[in-house]
């Protein structure tokens, strides 16, 4: 190995917006991966366009750093990454040596997976200026939250586990919280609306449906409740609570000023939401079934979907956003085309596998009934979601 390492030549650092940011754009990035391989096949970093990636292990720079370095091609910009940014930052730094500028992604895959970028919705024209909605991506995870502006205040829904962050977004566009919404009991990640809510004495709600104890102090909503943002000297919103058991029994969407529903995770711009992760995939797979072909069936084509995640890149919209009209989704998700729930239950329940075993232990601390430390809740959240009930192939749909 050569000598001397990181401590004889300092290694410069890129954040992982700013990586993303450049590989979106298509700039000629070469990311050299050092992870080992069981790490790269479960979760690789994804950008919009394609990223050139080479994978060389760490422990091959360890064994043989010349033949190692050999490896990566020259006059090319290169960022390092591994899982947490140590091993890289060493790699990075034996490529500086060797003459090979590189740079080392700070915080590694932990650092991509908790990366927030915010996008503010398209709106249709006759919104006006009456209010905003930011949809807020977790990249790393494929997670969505949402803020939704108007007359000086702001509700989040989905809020991610950082609560500081909302807070210091909603300082930015100069909104004050007043309240904070979960669509439903969240699986594959820790909620962060009870220490948003609590830090900032605001109200708190989600359902958690019959099947579940709540110990969450939460401030209950009721099918059809309507809340106001915006205040009595601001403009008025609406926010009206439709009901959608199905993926968990005390799913709830929020359709926003009639024409924008935050779906949570009863439908995806591609598929629908997975009913087996309490164990009851033929009673929850039917009333999932319901609530497609009944609440949702009722509303008109316009609408526009915008989910709590989704499946990859490839599900972006050129804005940048996730969303889609749901006549369009009407058209084009397979799981929306059954008309019998036996069908539905069969092919979905052909379709889902096994959950990550962290999921329970991830539903257990969204209900109260448990905590963890913020290092369990890393590891336990490492890779993307895994929400999704894709029954397509199973049906013979694709």
């Amino acid at each position: 190995m050569a000598d001397g390492g990181t401590d004889s030549l300092p290694v410069p650092a890129i954040d992982v917006g700013d990586l993303l940011e450049a590989a979106d754009r298509g700039d000629p990035v070469l990311l050299l991966d050092v992870r080992n391989d069981d790490e790269v096949k479960a979760w690789t970093l994804e950008a919009r366009k394609p990223l050139d990636t080479i994978y060389v292990p760490y422990f091959d720079f360890i064994e043989d750093d010349a033949g190692s370095i050999a490896k990566v091609p020259t006059g090319r910009d290169v960022v390092v990454l591994c899982a947490q940014g140590g091993s890289s930052e060493m790699v990075a730094g034996l490529l500086i040596e060797a003459g090979v500028p590189a740079r080392n992604v700070k915080g590694g895959m932990i650092a991509y997976g908790e990366y927030l970028q915010p996008v503010r919705v398209p709106l249709d024209s006759t919104v006006g200026s009456r209010f905003a909605i930011w949809q807020i991506n977790r990249r790393g995870k494929g997670c969505l939250s949402y803020v939704v502006c108007s007359g000086g205040e702001a509700v989040v829904v989905d809020a991610m586990k950082n609560a500081d962050w909302f807070e210091a977004f909603a300082r930015a566009q100069g909104v004050r919280i007043i309240r904070v919404l979960d669509t439903h009991i969240h699986a594959d990640h820790v909620s962060g609306g009870p220490a948003l809510a609590a830090a900032l004495g605001v109200p708190y709600s989600v359902s958690a449906g019959d099947e579940f104890e709540l110990r969450q102090k939460v401030a209950p909503l009721q099918d059809g409740e309507r809340l106001h943002i915006g205040g009595p000297g601001g403009v008025t919103m609406e926010v009206r609570i439709i009901s959608t058991p199905g993926h968990t029994p005390g799913s709830t969407s929020y359709l926003v000023d009639g024409r924008y529903l935050l779906t949570g995770d009863t439908v995806f711009v591609s598929s629908v939401g997975r009913p087996d992760l309490g164990g009851h995939v033929a009673e929850w797979g039917r009333m999932l079934f319901e609530t497609l072909t009944g609440r949702l069936a009722a509303l008109p084509d316009e609408v526009t979907v915008l989910p709590a995640h989704y499946a990859g890149v490839h599900e972006l919209n050129a804005d940048g956003t996730v969303s889609g009209r749901l006549g369009h989704l009407r058209r084009t998700v397979p799981e929306l085309q059954f008309r019998s729930a036996g069908e539905f239950v069969a092919a979905v329940s052909a379709a889902v596998k096994e959950p990550p075993a962290t999921y329970a232990e991830i539903i257990k601390v969204n209900l109260g009934l448990s905590s963890a430390s913020p290092e369990q809740i890393s590891e336990w959240e490492l890779g993307k979601n895994e929400c999704a009930a894709a029954a397509r192939k199973a049906a013979g749909l694709l």
